[in-house]
């Protein structure tokens, strides 16, 4: 049976972990302060739902500036370690948002993931936290459908994964409610197979999808702009150039030789890409083995 790889997004603090954790029934931490607690992206054990087996990827935040819980030089990490996550592809988006207006934040994740990342490829399904106060909780939905309109989503469900404190005799039917809606949205839209972003058929690599998204990124997450990557400069390069830290740049030793195969593999002697990936694997490990010792 194949997984239904669901891509859970959204900006800090609107509840994407409190859904996550809902809809699979793991305990995450979560936290309404002014600093989100998902530092990086999660993926969550697979779970059974209507007969699927269920794999939830939870994203960290796009807009962690300086003073968040993810400072903006490990914020590259982050897109580095998505895209790995991304590597089987996704079944379906989530984009989760709290009951209000729409923001810069909502827009722009909306472009950076549905646009950017899934190219439109893959069903999206948009989730509205807060609606405990609505009743029904999908009236919040029909007052707000049109406003939606122009995103194009599959569908839009009203919920409410709030818990504790004095209403939780109110938050707990909602909760289950909730995750009901969600499950059947997932079950009714998601591709029966992956959709992948790179590799396999796609004509992309990883590392012509991290080309493609690297600058969107860049400008989305708040980062300087010496972050920007140059026309014609390596990831390396600009790691090194702008003294990206050495997690980030032993990340990207996994994955710089499926470039240089790529590019070897375009020369005219067979085998070309194969041999070029080896010597760059053994080059960078040279590399990241002088820079440990010094």
């Amino acid at each position: 049976m194949n997984k239904t790889r669901v891509l859970v997004f959204g900006a800090t603090g609107i509840g994407k972990t409190s859904l996550c954790n809902v809809l699979s029934g793991r305990s995450r931490p979560t936290d309404g302060g002014a600093k989100g607690v998902t530092a990086k992206s999660h993926q969550y054990g697979v779970f059974a739902s209507e007969g699927k087996k269920i794999e939830l990827i939870d994203t960290v935040g796009l807009h962690e500036g300086r003073d968040g819980t993810v400072p903006a030089d490990k914020a590259v990490l982050q897109l580095v370690e998505l895209l790995e996550r991304a590597k089987d592809g996704f079944s379906l988006l989530v984009h989760v948002i709290r009951a209000s207006r729409i923001t810069k934040e909502f827009e722009d994740d909306h472009k950076f993931f549905v646009e950017k990342l899934a190219q439109r490829k893959i069903p999206v399904l948009l989730v509205v936290t807060g609606c405990e106060n609505e009743d029904p909780m999908q009236t919040w939905v029909e007052k707000n459908r049109q406003s939606f309109s122009q995103f194009g989503y599959h569908e839009i469900v009203a919920t409410c994964f709030a818990e504790g404190g004095p209403l939780e005799s109110h938050f707990g039917p909602l909760r289950e409610q909730s995750r009901g809606l969600v499950l059947q949205a997932i079950d009714r839209l998601a591709l029966n197979e992956p959709a992948l972003l790179y590799g396999g058929d796609t004509g992309s690599s990883f590392n012509k999808t991290l080309t493609s998204l690297w600058n969107s990124f860049v400008e989305i997450s708040g980062l300087p702009k010496k972050y920007r990557r140059g026309l014609h400069e390596s990831a390396f390069a600009l790691m090194r150039r702008v003294g990206i830290p050495d997690d980030v740049a032993k990340m990207a030793l996994k994955h710089l030789p499926d470039l240089v195969e790529e590019l070897a593999n375009k020369a005219p002697m067979p085998g070309a890409g194969k041999i070029a990936r080896k010597i760059s694997e053994k080059v960078l490990g040279v590399i990241f083995a002088k820079k440990g010792s010094s």
